[in-house]
């Protein structure tokens, strides 16, 4: 069969900003094309493994849905992310940044209040 790459990727993006709980296995059904073309494809358009690319796209989903929802139960973003299990949700975080999912959401927001933090005193202290 043939595809068209750029194409193919941008389905790949796709699926997994929506569900990045979703295996390589997993998606390849969805997308109707063997596991190995979408390894293929995906190393060809970032020059990384699959399950790094997909461990970057759970991070910057999990990150935007920190920021948007600092205080929702982590039970609740991953079911939000595709998660059946919560185990799953903690080790895949864990694997993907080397911390836990609530070591993350805690530097997020605390970095997010730092900038508040200096806008709000750089704002008090500029003479219009």
């Amino acid at each position: 069969m043939h595809y068209d790459p750029r194409l193919l990727f941008a389905q790949i993006c796709i699926h997994l900003d929506k569900t990045p709980a979703h295996s390589l296995e997993d998606l390849a059904g969805e997308l109707r094309v063997d596991p190995g073309t979408i390894e293929s494809v995906v190393t060809g358009m970032t020059g990384s493994k699959f399950s790094n690319f997909k461990d970057d796209i759970l991070i910057a989903k999990l990150t935007r849905l920190f920021l948007a929802r600092p205080n929702a139960p982590m039970k609740e973003l991953s079911s939000d992310l595709g998660y059946r299990s919560s185990r799953a949700f903690a080790k895949n975080v864990r694997a993907a940044c080397g911390a836990s999912a609530a070591w993350l959401r805690k530097r997020i927001v605390a970095g997010i209040q730092a900038q508040k933090t200096a806008s709000a005193a750089k704002a008090a202290t500029t003479v219009h």
